[in-house]
């Protein structure tokens, strides 16, 4: 069973100590997240590592696990959406961030010697969702409607209809041929 996170960490001692951290949050809370979401309940599962690596920056690295109440395209209603995302950040101060470029980090600028972990957390939820979410075309109420409402139609026969030129045919002169 995991335990809590705490909310403050000082994520440059953790990465000189090696720290890890494995715990769940809860979804309440994450304001900006919950534009997004139909309700916030629910948890995320966090495994997050804090190391130095060979270049001797402070790294972050993690992954995320849970399932958000996402609003489906077709009926907008609730649809569960598991969402799981790794995380791999470097942590820099404004002047190094435009300097240099990280290839296999993404560059998570430091203002503070603290760094709230909800906020972290909420961030990559974001980044995570999908562009679109729906159910499952035979679970969502709008797509079974739509499948039962398309019974094959007959065509009616379509009736030849008479050339409306038709009269002025029988008024036209026929030249006898010279004699």
């Amino acid at each position: 069973m995991s335990t809590p996170l705490q909310d403050y960490i000082k994520p440059l001692s953790f990465c000189d100590r090696g720290e890890q951290l494995k715990g769940i949050m809860p979804l309440t809370g994450m304001s900006r997240l919950a534009d997004s979401l139909c309700h916030q309940n629910g948890e995320v599962e966090i495994e997050l590592a804090f190391d130095i690596d060979l270049s001797g920056n402070r790294i972050l690295r993690g992954h995320l696990k849970t399932s958000l109440a996402l609003e489906c395209q077709r009926c907008m209603k609730a649809v569960a959406t598991p969402i799981e995302t790794d995380i791999s950040l470097v942590f820099v101060d404004s002047t190094v961030a435009n300097k240099q470029l990280f290839s296999e980090y993404d560059p998570y600028i430091l203002n503070e010697p603290t760094l709230v972990i909800r906020e972290l957390v909420e961030d990559e939820l974001i980044l995570a969702l999908p562009i679109v979410t729906f159910h499952a075309e035979d679970e969502c109420a709008v797509a079974v409607l739509q499948a039962v409402e398309e019974v094959e139609v007959l065509q009616p026969v379509e009736e030849k209809k008479p050339n409306p030129f038709g009269a002025l045919a029988g008024l036209k002169k026929v030249k006898p041929d010279d004699e």
